[in-house]
């Protein structure tokens, strides 16, 4: 039986077992907790290790931890501590923080916190460090006021500091550091791989959220996370089978929301390992993939191909590149000019807990690579795992995925694609790639100050990217969510789980589509 109608069969079978069951408590008052099932735990608090520049990771912080901005549910730049700012040079920005704010211990959170927090980031080499590395200096001026100053002009930096944390001055000297933040919940609890429980921050500076409460409880197994919610054990159910979307959307005691997001999958490839150094391998490798027929083996059809790294809504997405083709024929032919013999091994590195369907597309790309006379070994990690592998440079061949939420292409490249260099020194690539030109368009675009000539360039460095055929784009994820009739949520585009935007919603509403 293939996948898909094994995982429909299920789908249904949890529908029709749990059709009849009882009514949901409803949601809201103060003594109930928001319940999400989700798919896999954060890696960790930050900037406490594990922790890795990772959005699910990132976003469930941003509901104890915040930053000098953020962006809102539509992706636009907000206010968060810092009230207003502005420019004095090119090469400065001056914030000034909103007034009486304090942390969720009730101590007063002010320019020094900032200055610190920022300062620890880039010097102990946390997760977010590579969203910093234009960053020269932060200084308070006073106690609500901080200049941030960047190594050269700069003009993207306020999209970058909306993950540049705060927490209070004495706590980032620490070797574990408290995780005490300003954000609307605080933590209550942290059970790793298993539940992550929320309180309301008494201190928090806005509206407070309308659950007293949250639990985050990771359920793995996408039959029983959503049967967890059709039992009215949970309020929302992440990661929703792609499969199973029409069904629930017949009953009407569920909203779903399902739809494309920002993050394009793409397969990464060493260009300083054998076999893959040779560009006719790595020519071969994108050749023998058929994304339309991936879609349709691993994701059910429900998603789109991709045409590049980084979605066509993204400030450098480049128009001029032609969708990637299949030419099985031609990809043997290279891999024999280029003395892999048939039946040559590979292992495909991957997360089996962090993309849709992750560990499906993987078994999928190998099953295709075998059709060109390749022998791949797929493995699939936790993705904790994963991510040490390939931050210890010991992948040569991976699957990875971003979603570029300040709406530029910069995000992507200066952290996976940028070589590490003098200045640069925290780039997450894990591709081992020191391309010269690459990295002067990445840097002239970092300079730019005009929009065009700044497009321009990172068209350019996302062309460069694709004619070096080191990261071949795979497919433009889509996701799915559930949850009970009562609560009101509309998820992001970035699919953060900021559980202040949900609420207590009358059943009578429309459901979100």
């Amino acid at each position: 039986m293939r996948p898909a109608r094994r995982r429909a069969l299920i789908a249904s079978a949890a529908l029709a077992t749990l059709a009849c069951r009882a009514s949901p408590p409803p949601a809201g008052g103060e003594e109930h907790a928001l319940t999400l099932a989700v798919r896999a735990d954060i890696t960790g608090l930050y900037p406490n290790p594990p922790t890795v520049n990772e959005a699910y990771t990132l976003h469930t912080n941003a509901n104890f931890l915040e930053g000098l901005v953020r962006f809102d549910s539509q992706l636009r730049l907000a206010p968060a501590l810092a009230e207003r700012w502005e420019n004095p040079d090119d090469r400065t920005y001056v914030f000034h923080l909103r007034r009486g704010l304090r942390f969720s211990d009730g101590r007063p959170l002010t320019a020094k916190d900032v200055a610190a927090s920022l300062t620890a980031a880039k010097k102990r080499r946390w997760a977010v460090r590579d969203y910093l590395h234009a960053v020269e200096s932060v200084t308070a001026l006073d106690d609500e006021r901080v200049a941030v100053r960047t190594r050269f002009p700069y003009q993207i930096l306020l999209t970058k500091l909306q993950w540049a944390f705060v927490l209070p001055a004495d706590a980032v000297k620490q070797a574990s550091v408290p995780v005490i933040g300003s954000g609307p919940y605080r933590v209550e609890s942290w059970t790793p791989g298993k539940e992550l429980r929320l309180v309301r921050n008494p201190n928090y500076r806005g509206p407070a959220a309308a659950f007293p409460r949250a639990r985050l409880v990771v359920i793995p197994d996408e039959a029983e996370r959503l049967a967890t919610l059709l039992r009215g054990e949970a309020d929302i159910a992440t990661d929703v089978p792609l499969d199973a979307v029409d069904a629930l959307l017949k009953r009407d005691d569920l909203r779903v929301v399902k739809r494309g997001t920002l993050r394009v999958l793409f397969l990464n490839l060493r260009p300083d390992r054998p076999p893959l150094s040779d560009a006719r391998v790595r020519e071969a490798i994108d050749l023998a993939i058929d994304r339309p027929e991936l879609i349709q083996r691993a994701l059910s059809g429900f998603t789109e191909p991709a045409t590049q790294i980084v979605h066509p809504s993204v400030v450098g997405y480049n128009p001029a590149l032609p969708p990637p083709r299949v030419d099985r024929a031609r990809a043997r032919a290279l891999l024999a000019e280029a003395g892999v013999e048939p039946g040559t091994s590979l292992r495909l590195d991957g997360p089996n807990n962090r993309y849709v369907n992750d560990e499906r597309i993987l078994a999928e790309v190998a099953r295709q690579l075998g059709e060109v006379g390749l022998k791949v070994e797929v493995n699939a990690l936790d993705k904790t795992e994963f991510y040490k592998l390939i931050g210890s440079g010991a992948s040569a061949f991976h699957l990875l995925g971003w979603s570029c939420e300040s709406g530029e292409a910069g995000d992507v490249l200066d952290a996976a694609f940028r070589s590490p260099s003098a200045g640069f020194v925290d780039s997450d690539n894990s591709l081992g790639l020191a391309d010269p030109e690459l990295d002067r368009l990445i840097d002239a675009s970092n300079a730019s100050s005009g929009v065009g000539e700044r497009s321009e360039l990172l068209q350019a460095a996302v062309a460069r990217i694709a004619g070096l055929r080191v990261a071949l784009p795979l497919v433009v994820q889509s996701e799915a969510v559930a949850m009970k009739r009562n609560i009101r949520w509309e998820p992001p585009r970035n699919s953060a789980l900021l559980l202040a935007d949900v609420s207590p919603a009358d059943p009578a509403e429309p459901p979100p589509r």
